[in-house]
């Protein structure tokens, strides 16, 4: 039997080149892939308006907290009327997100007053007060928080929904992300915060677009930090004011 003959280096030179574009070629469709997976989630997080609700996460999809039975809402007997109610939800959930993001609530006196809001608010809305949020890994604590307070486990945003309104349930929601998001905006200037589920929360209540853009849109680097929570906590008093009709 006549034995093959050897390729000449030719031949090989060409077989490794096509090897290494075959390679190439492959690697360079994972990093057009991965950047333009990048672009688009830096698009989505800059224009969540724009995208819908694609990208919203999927504990705010299945969430069940703001749904009411025809018999739960028969017997609904908050004990304040609205629009009061749904200031008062909205600071629950704003004081409960900022305990969450700011650290321990017993960590100091300021964050201890902070506390003691949160079940003021909660005993006079005559609903739980939310259980506490800690993050299983840091580096997603802020998806993390999200499902933690769709999965409304301590039944404050159902309460909220069952004696008051669904409305009243969104408001909260959208008061404990808004609380979150606050101290990224403080610490983190032009840093996106919570814009996603934000944005959705403040549609489902009927918000005025320019409260919630005031939300999403980032915190500016050209300020003091002061000047960044002096915003924050004036886009706070705005959406309160409108919640509760007062100019």
């Amino acid at each position: 039997m006549e034995r093959p003959r050897p390729r000449s280096l030719s031949a090989r030179l060409k077989h490794a080149a096509l090897f290494v574009a075959i390679v190439w070629a492959l690697a360079g469709s994972f990093v057009a892939f991965e950047l333009l997976a990048l672009l688009a989630t830096d698009v989505m997080v800059a224009n969540p308006g724009a995208i819908g609700d694609l990208a919203l996460p999927l504990a705010t999809q299945q969430s069940t907290a703001c749904k009411v039975t025809p018999a739960e809402a028969a017997d609904r007997a908050g004990p304040i009327a609205a629009p009061e109610a749904k200031a008062d939800a909205w600071m629950l959930g704003v004081h409960f997100g900022s305990d969450t993001q700011s650290g321990a609530p017993s960590r100091d006196r300021a964050n201890a007053q902070s506390v003691s809001e949160v079940e003021r608010l909660a005993g006079r809305l005559a609903v739980p007060t939310p259980g506490p949020f800690s993050a299983r890994q840091i580096a997603n604590a802020h998806d993390e928080f999200v499902s933690h307070v769709e999965a409304d486990a301590g039944g404050t945003a159902h309460q909220l929904a069952v004696r008051y309104s669904p409305e009243a349930c969104q408001l909260y929601k959208l008061g404990a992300l808004w609380g979150y998001a606050m101290w990224i905006r403080v610490a983190l200037p032009g840093t996106p915060a919570m814009t996603i589920p934000i944005n959705y929360s403040g549609r489902q209540t009927g918000l005025p677009e320019p409260l919630t853009s005031a939300m999403i849109t980032p915190a500016s680097a050209a300020g003091s930090r002061a000047e960044r929570a002096a915003e924050a906590i004036a886009v706070t008093e705005a959406v309160t004011k409108h919640l509760a009709g007062t100019p």
